[in-house]
């Protein structure tokens, strides 16, 4: 009789029991999301490809994560032992595909067994192509201009090509890379510096490295200069003998440093031939001498020899 007593008492009124044991479940429910703490992470987003294909769109290199849980757990969590990663390995073929963020715990992110984790995105959208390998030339990228007077005469870059790896479509027009801006402003000498390649796209690789090595060489610059129409004179011409009509003008065509060239004035030149050579009235052919400031070297000059006409000075 006991026993039927205990039940009559367990069933009576059990609809109102039965709403206090939801209701306590409820409130147990609403105190753990309440006492549950969020804690946000940024983690590298890695992706997986299928053998022979790599990536050739834009893609995060890392995302948002929020761990959720308690407070205690989650603040342990090494934000090292959370990996993110999208994979493509199940699809061996081109094209573009839409793909969650997946997660691998590992470490102190493996104990707290009610840990949630939500990325932000929850999807990456991503395309592959087939993975193709060329060699590049490596071109400086070279601005401004060495000190007045002085050029780049020649450099040379190490390495001179490289080795790159990335989509198909994003190589196949491409024959070179560019390196950092290398400034020549100012220099008058020779140097060597360290550059990096510049990557057109993310998705291409080098995998020897960035780094090449340039050395340029600073010469005085060389400049070709014609200084035309110069008179000649005559000097030590003997007593009571004249020249007969005009002699030539001079042309003469000079190399030299941008500094000394540019320095020279036609007035500091002088063209002249030796009268002393005369002895009387005729014709002589006499050879062009000149006085030009040093550091020039003459490249041509006309003429080279002038006939003159000599007479006696009529009284």
């Amino acid at each position: 009789m006991r026993g039927s007593s205990l039940l009559t008492r367990i069933f009576d009124r059990w609809p109102v029991k039965i709403i206090c044991i939801a209701l306590a479940i409820v409130l147990y429910i609403l105190f753990r999301v309440n006492t549950l703490t969020e804690r946000q992470l940024t983690i590298p987003l890695e992706v997986i490809t299928a053998e022979g294909f790599i990536v050739s769109s834009e893609y995060p290199g890392s995302i948002n994560v929020t761990l959720r849980g308690d407070s205690e757990d989650i603040n342990g969590i090494l934000p090292d032992d959370i990996e993110a990663f999208v994979n493509l390995a199940p699809f061996p073929e081109e094209g573009e595909f839409q793909l969650p963020v997946e997660f691998r715990k590992k470490g102190s992110a493996l104990q707290p067994e009610a840990l949630e984790l939500r990325p932000r995105p929850k999807t990456i959208i991503l395309s592959q192509e087939p993975r193709t390998i060329r060699s590049l030339t490596v071109r400086p990228e070279l601005s401004g201009f060495p000190t007045l007077g002085y050029e780049l005469t020649q450099f040379f870059v190490s390495p001179s090509s490289v080795t790159a790896v990335g989509p198909q479509s994003q190589l196949a027009g491409l024959t070179e890379l560019k390196t950092e801006l290398i400034d020549l402003s100012g220099r008058r000498s020779d140097f060597t510096i360290t550059t990096r390649i510049v990557l057109p796209s993310a998705q291409i690789e080098i995998p020897g490295g960035l780094i090449v090595e340039f050395r340029g060489v600073i010469d005085e610059a060389v400049v070709i200069r014609t200084i035309a129409d110069r008179e000649v004179v005559v000097f030590d011409l003997p007593e009571g003998l004249e020249i007969s009509g005009e002699l030539p003008a001079v042309s003469l065509t000079v190399q030299g440093s941008q500094l000394t060239v540019e320095g020279s004035r036609p007035q500091d030149m002088t063209f002249y031939i030796e009268g002393s050579a005369i002895k009387g009235p005729g014709r002589y052919t006499l050879p062009l001498n000149m006085d030009i400031p040093q550091g020039l070297a003459v490249l041509q000059l006309l003429p080279r020899e002038i006939t003159i006409d000599v007479l006696e000075v009529t009284p």
